[in-house]
């Protein structure tokens, strides 16, 4: 995969993961909003680990680890 198709790939996982931090203060803030943002932060944190670990090309998985910020989980390898 080129790095272009890697960041496009990353690019909705970006904004998913770590989206219920960015719901803390805001007002109309119900329980079940976090809850929700929290899983869907969750799964794709799951679903980026997944994809990490089983990219064909190493380099394509770090450029996809850097680019939804789970540096760190490209020694799972």
């Amino acid at each position: 995969m080129n790095e272009r198709a890697v960041l496009k790939m990353a690019k909705p996982f970006k904004e998913l993961i770590g989206g219920h931090h960015r719901l803390i203060g805001k007002r109309g803030l119900t329980t079940e909003d976090y809850q929700e943002a929290c899983r869907k932060s969750d799964e794709a944190v799951a679903t980026c680990r997944y994809l990490i670990c089983h990219l064909d090309d190493r380099h394509a998985a770090v450029v996809f680890a850097r680019a939804v910020g789970m540096d760190g989980y490209i020694n799972m390898r």
